[in-house]
């Protein structure tokens, strides 16, 4: 083992943003008709109330079990009526788990409501802070690691998500964020979000009114570190209000974080119809005919937004060729750097694993750079069938072929860290000298609370993979993402 000269530890991937920043109606489109009741100020009125974080409820539980425990108390004397008393709720919880069984009631909500009551109830969790806001929730990731540890901190902008209106708009939630970073100089990287539509919306405007000249002016003063994407909230990532931002992150090596995996945080209103068709993507349909787009016929949105998170987006962002015909004039991002977060997700991980036919799923290996992008064998980048890629390739595989070949893509273990059976493909993926210095620690907190806790995952990670791995991640990779031509870690 290498001896260790610098023991900080970079947590790359990390929220503060409180239910205040959520959209009232975030779960329209994954509890149809309920989400009209079970709006977040709804969960959040839940969960300051009805919750032991109440003083006023705690009292009533107090006072509710000592009548209970009183009328126990009672029954003992009168030996026949605490046993039928005992052996009736034994019956009931008996009868209620065979009826439970028998209706199969978890069948009848679909996997989306399932993580969407996650999601609820994290964010719920947490709505119990929302007086201390931001500071309370860093305090207390910041108090499960060691002290020498930095966090960056991504916002999120969901004005445009179409699901309604949040408690505290996304310009407070920035200026709360920076008030706790002034707090925490040390160890608060915060990150700026960008969303095309806000830039539009402000393209106008003068001064930091306008959004992108905002970006740039807080990027260049170092009181934001990176650049945070979403796409699955309703935009390509090549979308061309981004192009100004994305030739200043890359003149300055301004690193950007961009969300890459499914979830239920996507776009709620309805599919535009340019929307059905990818915008550069295409595929030859006939062989004597000319190539024509992908078609994107999902009619859902948990369905169809997950064609804004495609990895495949991102060699179409840093392809010249793709980007400069898209646009109509030449632009260069291959040079970009930017991390491609949760690396696709644990169920992609699973569809690579389980995809034994396929050599667009078998690509990862230990074979030298230079072999593996002059062999024969078809990899997700060369195969000469974009459609059969964008729907059969593991994005776990696209991912990693991003990674091979353009210098600035780098990738994220956040949130899928907390499923363990994947630590082995994790691990040799990490002795990879292709990619292991592209791989970055993140956990996802406080979002990935909902499968375990933050302490367990940390701990769990790095007792597998060992100290010198972790030390790569958690280390060495982050300040060499992190660094830019304002700031050398």
């Amino acid at each position: 083992m290498k001896p260790i000269k610098d023991s900080t530890t970079f947590n790359c991937h990390t929220h503060t943003f409180t239910i205040d920043h959520v959209p009232n109606l975030f779960g329209k489109k994954l509890v149809p008709v309920l989400y009209q009741l079970i709006t977040m100020k709804v969960v959040k009125w839940y969960y300051l109330h009805l919750t032991s974080r109440n003083k006023t409820f705690r009292k009533f539980v107090h006072r509710r079990d000592k009548i209970k425990y009183g009328f126990l108390s009672i029954l003992k004397f009168t030996i026949i009526g605490y046993w039928v008393y005992t052996l009736l709720l034994l019956f009931f919880k008996w009868l209620f788990k065979i009826l439970a069984n028998l209706l199969a009631i978890s069948n009848l909500f679909s996997e989306q409501s399932k993580a969407a009551y996650e999601r609820f109830t994290t964010l719920g969790r947490y709505a119990t802070y929302s007086k201390q806001g931001q500071r309370k929730v860093f305090d207390l990731l910041a108090k499960t690691y060691d002290q020498n540890t930095k966090f960056v901190v991504l916002p999120m902008d969901m004005k445009y998500m179409e699901a309604g209106k949040p408690i505290a708009d996304y310009k407070q939630q920035l200026t709360e964020l920076l008030k706790v970073t002034k707090n925490n100089k040390d160890n608060l990287l915060p990150f700026v979000f960008a969303d095309p539509r806000r830039i539009v919306e402000t393209v106008g405007l003068k001064g930091s009114a306008n959004y992108e000249n905002y970006l740039k002016s807080k990027l260049s003063k170092k009181q934001f570190h990176g650049i945070k994407l979403y796409p699955a909230l309703g935009y390509f990532p090549f979308d061309k209000s981004l192009i100004e931002t994305y030739k200043f992150a890359q003149e300055h090596q301004i690193p950007i974080i961009t969300h890459c995996i499914e979830g239920t945080v996507f776009y709620r209103g309805k599919k535009k119809k340019e929307w059905n068709t990818h915008p550069i993507l295409k595929y030859r349909k006939h062989k004597d005919k000319d190539p024509v787009p992908i078609p994107l016929p999902q009619k859902k949105n948990y369905d169809f937004t997950t064609n804004f998170s495609n990895p495949l987006n991102y060699h179409c962002l840093l392809n010249k060729d793709l980007l400069s015909s898209y646009l109509g004039e030449e632009v260069d991002l291959s040079n970009l750097k930017i991390c491609l977060a949760h690396f696709g997700g644990s169920k992609e991980w699973n569809k690579y694993k389980a995809d034994n036919w396929n050599n667009y799923n078998n690509n990862i290996s230990h074979v030298s750079k230079n072999e593996y992008l002059n062999r024969t064998i078809k990899n997700t980048l060369n195969h000469g069938s974009t459609r059969t890629i964008w729907w059969n390739a593991s994005w776990l595989s696209v991912i990693y072929d991003l990674m091979v070949q353009y210098e600035g893509v780098y990738t994220d273990i956040s949130f899928i860290l907390f499923n363990e059976e994947l630590f082995p493909l994790l691990k040799f993926i990490l002795e990879d000298e292709k990619v292991k210095h592209k791989v970055l620690f993140g956990t996802d907190y406080y979002v990935v609370a909902q499968k375990n806790n933050e302490k367990a995952l940390f701990q769990n990670l790095r007792s597998y993979i060992g100290e010198e791995l972790f030390y790569l991640i958690a280390n060495e990779n982050p300040k060499q993402f992190l660094s830019t031509s304002f700031t050398k870690y």
